[in-house]
């Protein structure tokens, strides 16, 4: 018979792998970049029809997106803290932001 006294000690590691999965469940780096670079595609081709072709700015390039971390957000949505860094037209931008993605049948997308 176990002794009492040990319980929790084995409970322990349980306890940990539960709150570790439920970590797991927010996008990696390489699902937020996705998700991003398909909103930008998006976005850029919503302007494209807005205001013609001849007067579209250079379309940026997403160089790197970091993940800072992530916070559920609802069902199926995380709260993702990230680093972008972006080149238009020959100048490079970085900086963070806080940007909401969604999962849904095809994967991660960007519901900002």
């Amino acid at each position: 018979m176990a002794n009492r006294s040990n319980t929790p000690l084995l409970l322990a590691p349980v306890a940990m792998s539960l709150a570790l999965s439920a970590c797991s469940g927010s996008p990696t780096e390489g699902e937020l970049r996705a998700a991003v670079e398909s909103k930008m595609k998006a976005d850029s081709a919503a302007m494209e029809l807005r205001i013609g072709k001849q007067g579209m700015p250079p379309k940026p390039e997403l160089r790197s997106v970091r993940k800072i971390g992530c916070k559920a957000d609802g069902d199926n949505a995380y709260r993702c803290e990230v680093e972008l860094e972006l080149n238009q037209g020959g100048t490079l931008a970085k900086g963070s932001a806080s940007m909401r993605f969604l999962k849904n049948d095809n994967g991660w997308v960007s519901g900002n």
